[in-house]
């Protein structure tokens, strides 16, 4: 299967969950412009409460070396716990946060990069979100924004490097299989976890 196959692939076969997460409430607030502060905060806690468990569990893989991500870059937890601080919570309140327990598998190589997809690719749509949410709330990209502008001018660029170390990791049928089906899992979970009461 060819690299530009794998990518299709992805693509294809996670649309439908990757719609279901641009429809939830919070999301639909920003594209309309309602969202309040406080919402957005709230927001920004589910993000987090999904993203920190998984970003410690990837850096305790024995594999983690090897797959050439680097959590400096890569990690997205520390963008949103700057975010938080932003808006008012201490680092006390930060800890505390409900965690989600019901994560997707990242206990292989291609099963992380299934997962990374997902969070890497938010980075795309992220600059579009940057751009409206500063219209109308009283955040900037580096003052309550870090975590939807994580790389801001460098966005397409790191999105080649990921994309292309993603091909050089994820090589065989079932690596493939198993690539597409953390990704579409991770869509599901992250779905499931924005939409639960706390």
């Amino acid at each position: 299967m060819t690299a530009a196959t794998i990518m299709e692939r992805l693509k294809q076969e996670t649309a439908h969950y990757h719609r279901q997460v641009e429809q939830n409430a919070y999301a639909k607030a920003m594209m309309d412009r309602t969202i309040t502060m406080d919402q957005y905060k709230e927001y920004l806690e589910k993000f987090y409460g999904f993203l920190k468990p998984l970003e410690e569990q990837a850096v305790m893989q024995p594999f983690w070396a090897e797959t050439g991500l680097d959590m400096a870059v890569r990690g997205k937890a520390s963008l949103l716990e700057q975010d938080l601080l932003h808006l008012g919570a201490n680092e006390e309140q930060i800890s505390q946060l409900p965690r989600c327990t019901e994560l997707p598998d990242i206990s292989t190589p291609a099963r992380l990069f299934g997962y990374m997809y997902v969070i890497e690719g938010s980075t795309n749509g992220g600059q579009i979100l940057t751009k409206r949410l500063t219209q109308f709330l009283p955040i900037a990209a580096d003052r309550g924004l870090q975590y939807f502008n994580a790389y801001g001018t460098e966005t397409r660029a790191r999105w080649s490097e990921f994309m292309q170390l993603l091909q050089e990791t994820v090589l065989t049928p079932e690596d493939h299989d198993s690539v597409v089906h953390t990704a579409s899992e991770t869509f599901r979970l992250l779905d499931q976890w924005i939409n639960t009461e706390q």
